[in-house]
């Protein structure tokens, strides 16, 4: 067992009669931690004095040397704590603790700034919002968390006709700031609704968000993200003087950036000879791919593991422009909601605009795995080798000279047209991974707005408080050698400060 006195710092020179209040708590690993929080003119009491406001308890006194108190005086005046001072020495010292084991051979005691350890942050997050959790700190951590989770200043409410206005003009405020959250939540969480979108980003990032604002772990970041989205709101419906426009450009642009992919390809990109005839065949195919988005502008897409469902639900381009000029404006109204709500929106819609390339891509995955597996077979064949299966290895066979005919045949067909396959699965898996990349940059910053340091970055600024990574212990070296006396045994009493790097 041992024991830790943590002590503001200008307590240590006091010299004067004083009353120390504070917490007393015995960790897991029976260490005793003494946390002496504040200080007042001394005041004998027989009983334990407990504040319930501010949840501290009487300690112990700072007393002049001349106190000579005994044991039994301790206990009279119920201590826990004594400190005393003289002329001569610039500290006090340590002469009793309530609780001291035959086997105790040192005391630490730890001095501290109030300021620094009231403004502790954890990876960015106030200690007030954090759980004290053993298992995931060491001894002194749990320790700075709890000692400043103690210091933390207690506000006082009064029951007066002004505190009830002020809480119900805020009432009404978050009232109105939530509502639109809380329609798109009961609009989600519609069961047609909701299996249509439990795929989509907007859905993830919603369920994401609310377990953000239900923990109440980032107000900061939530606040920002609603004040970015109704300013890039404002700007989107004041700047733009045809917003449902702009979708429908963004679309047909990418038709006409993806028709003249498909021309280079039709001739002989960088000096490539490619098969005249399977590459027209895929040119007709993709062509007629475009042709048909550019007529049924309206698509969804969900991606499962595995497959790939194609959903149209539109009849012709006359009734599904006015309905795809109305995205844009979704896309500002979901500034009510938050910025982050409108990138996870727009991650969506790229990949519907980007629906084309996801669909040229599996096209030319699957034929090229199709083709590089046959031709892996086929050489095993012309090779006269086969793969048996119950041994697991490759070993010689005899075929007939058909399936030899047959299998040379298939081979060459295969080898000549494996090189213009490779070309547009190349082509289309690249274009596949810019798309995918332009996403994750979205997707990335979609999170860091939810999940960066805000609250405790302004708090370093403002008040420049400390990260609990940044503290150290530094040992404080008194004029004299410090002793505690107990049953004529000497336990040593080591002084250490708690300081920023």
């Amino acid at each position: 067992m041992s024991i830790k006195v943590y002590l503001p710092f200008n307590y240590y020179y006091l010299k004067k009669p004083t009353d120390l209040y504070g917490q007393v708590q015995i960790n897991e690993d029976n260490v005793v931690a003494y946390y002496v929080l504040e200080a007042l003119d001394l005041e004998f009491r027989d009983k334990a004095i407990n504040h319930d406001s501010s949840n501290m308890r009487f300690l112990g006194s700072i007393l002049n040397v001349d106190f000579n108190a005994d044991q039994n005086q301790y206990l009279k005046f119920n201590m826990r704590l004594c400190f005393t001072y003289n002329s001569s020495q610039a500290n006090i010292s340590l002469v009793y603790t309530g609780i001291t084991p035959e086997y105790l051979k040192h005391i630490k005691l730890i001095l501290y700034e109030k300021p620094m350890i009231r403004n502790l942050f954890i990876g960015g997050e106030s200690v007030s919002n954090r759980s004290i959790e053993y298992g995931d700190n060491d001894s002194n951590d749990c320790d700075f968390i709890e000692l400043s989770r103690l210091t933390q200043p207690t506000v006082k409410i009064q029951n007066n006709p002004k505190n009830h206005a002020k809480k119900t003009v805020l009432y009404v405020l978050t009232l109105i700031a939530d509502s639109p959250i809380t329609i798109f939540k009961y609009i989600v969480e519609n069961v047609f609704v909701n299996s249509i979108m439990v795929h989509t980003s907007i859905y993830k990032h919603f369920k994401e968000w609310q377990t953000a604002y239900n923990e109440r772990s980032r107000p900061a970041n939530i606040a920002l993200d609603r004040i970015l989205g109704i300013i890039l709101m404002l700007i989107l419906f004041s700047l733009a003087t045809q917003p449902g426009d702009f979708l429908i450009q963004i679309s047909h642009y990418v038709i006409d950036e993806l028709y003249s992919l498909l021309k280079v390809l039709e001739g002989s990109p960088i000096g490539l000879k490619l098969n005249i005839h399977l590459n027209n065949f895929f040119l007709d195919c993709f062509k007629y791919h475009i042709e048909l988005w550019s007529t049924f502008l309206g698509k969804c897409f969900i991606l499962l593991p595995n497959v790939f469902l194609l959903i149209v639900f539109c009849t012709c381009t006359d009734f599904i422009e006015p309905l795809v000029r109305q995205v844009f404006l979704a896309i500002g109204a979901f500034g009510c909601l938050g910025l982050t709500f409108q990138i996870a929106l727009l991650v969506d819609l790229i990949s519907i605009i980007g629906l084309h390339s996801h669909c040229f891509y599996i096209y030319t995955k699957v034929l090229y795995n199709v083709e590089r597996k046959g031709l892996s077979v086929l050489w095993q064949v012309v090779r006269g080798n086969r793969y048996n299966i119950l041994k697991g290895r490759t070993e010689s066979h005899n075929y007939m000279n058909r399936q030899l005919y047959l299998a040379t045949i298939f081979f060459s067909a295969i080898l000549f047209l494996f090189p213009t396959t490779l070309v547009y699965y190349i082509v289309f898996a690249a274009l596949k991974a810019l798309t995918f990349a332009t996403l994750s940059i979205f997707e990335f910053v979609r999170r860091q707005i939810l999940s960066l340091p805000i609250e405790g970055c302004m708090k370093r600024l403002l008040k420049g408080c400390n990260d609990i990574d940044c503290l150290q212990i530094k040992d404080v070296s008194p004029q004299e050698r410090a002793f505690l006396i107990h049953k004529n045994q000497k336990i040593s009493v080591t002084v250490y400060k708690i300081t920023a790097l």
